[in-house]
């Protein structure tokens, strides 16, 4: 049996960094990812700002492409741009990210097993014991704690017992080659029923002739979103090649709690992803960065109390769980929209003004503060409210204090 301090289930990017942390202190940690390959499969739009390229040490180099703008969609078919004053996001190539990644943590001696599934966690008198299918064979692994950062079906989050995410959302996706002459540097946004109920399409351009095709929804019916969208838009769509498929989960709204005896949860495994985006990579590598924190508190005091861990859930929560919190608030009033009430607010985009206020404050990882300024700008957007809470209470509980926080 191999005997580590720590041991990380799942080698995305919030478990190598993770690990390459704890690893940086002289601590003995493993990585058992469960694929073969590093980074495959690719089920990530990609779409990034600089700051997450940051928070990974990456340079921006490493990007397929810089958008500096949108054209969104509405349901009727109308099309509004925004953006295109700066670079807005970078289109990740994400299998080269997540190996950049990998190899930080490799170069500071954490051990790495590919194609290693965790079917079972026991807890022994002083340690956890990990049973390992690989290779059709099994193995076992003691460590003094564990890190889960395997996905919306996290393993280490049903041995932990932890309550579930808010919502779960079904997302495809597919990277495609278009013969059609789009924008170089703008992302596409489909919104409607026949698209991604309640929840949105997109197409993001990597470069020459390359594009990167998904959608997500909470609801079934989702099987003719393709059909429907080179349907309605054959400028775009005609002559389409797909190239790859995709396709996965995407946890929205943390978990209630993200830790317990012996173990932690973190990006994906956590439900640390943006309810407004289904966007994850920032806040999965922001709290791993207070994961890492935390294991290294209780492996220096040889403390892995649930107590001890929750320090976790509260410094990762200091930082960015408001946030998270607003954007779950949005994301249920949201989802609540008729096309109708999408049309409506979508041409408030005609404006010059609060298209100013989108381009000025648009921050896919602080989405939170647009919403608090254009609703500040238009309030007549509370109508689309329809007396649902969700949108109301984060109106009249958040939206002054998030205007006020992010004032010049």
């Amino acid at each position: 049996m191999e005997q580590y301090d720590v041991v990380v289930v799942g080698g995305g990017p919030s478990g190598a960094a993770v690990a390459r942390d704890i690893a940086a202190a002289g601590y003995r940690v493993a990585i058992l990812e469960r694929d073969r390959d590093i980074g495959q499969p690719v089920q990530c739009s990609g779409l990034v700002t600089e700051r997450t390229l940051a928070a990974a040490g990456i340079s921006p180099e490493i990007a397929h492409n810089q958008l500096v703008g949108a054209a969104i969609h509405s349901p009727s078919g109308a099309r509004y741009d925004i953006g295109g004053d700066r670079v807005h996001a970078y289109v990740l190539d994400r299998t080269r990210f997540d190996l950049s990644m990998m190899i930080q943590a490799l170069e500071l001696d954490v051990d790495v097993h590919a194609n290693a599934r965790v079917v079972d966690i026991d807890r022994e008198r002083d340690s956890l014991r990990l049973t390992v299918e690989s290779h059709r064979s099994i193995h076992e692994f003691s460590t003094r704690l564990v890190v889960g950062a395997d996905g919306p079906r996290s393993i280490v989050a049903q041995f932990l017992e932890l309550p579930p995410p808010v919502e779960v959302l079904r997302a495809r996706g597919a990277d495609v080659r278009l013969p059609a002459r789009l924008a170089p540097d703008q992302v596409l946004i489909f919104t409607g029923e026949r698209y991604a109920a309640g929840f949105f399409a997109w197409l993001i351009p990597l470069g020459r002739d390359r594009y990167r095709l998904g959608w997500g929804t909470s609801r079934a019916g989702s099987a003719q979103t393709l059909r429907n969208l080179t349907d309605d838009y054959p400028d775009i769509f005609s002559g389409m090649q797909i190239l790859s498929q995709t396709g996965g989960l995407i946890p929205l709204g943390p978990r209630p709690v993200t830790s317990g005896e012996r173990g932690m949860v973190v990006g994906d495994a956590a439900g640390q992803a943006k309810a407004t985006s289904g966007g994850g990579l920032f806040t999965a590598l922001t709290c791993a960065r207070y994961c890492a924190r935390t294991a290294l508190d209780a492996l220096s005091s040889d403390d892995f109390s649930a107590e001890k861990l929750s320090s976790y859930d509260r410094d990762w929560r200091a930082d960015i769980g408001v946030e998270l919190e607003h954007a779950t608030a949005l994301r249920s009033a949201y989802r609540e929209l008729t096309d109708a009430d999408l049309d409506l607010g979508l041409r408030m985009l005609r404006f010059r003004g609060m298209r100013a206020i989108v381009n000025r404050y648009g921050d896919i990882d602080y989405p939170s503060v647009l919403a608090a300024r254009a609703l500040r700008a238009a309030p007549s957007l509370l109508r689309l409210a329809h007396g649902r809470g969700n949108l109301r209470a984060f109106i009249s509980d958040n939206a002054q204090s998030v205007v006020s926080a992010s004032s010049d």
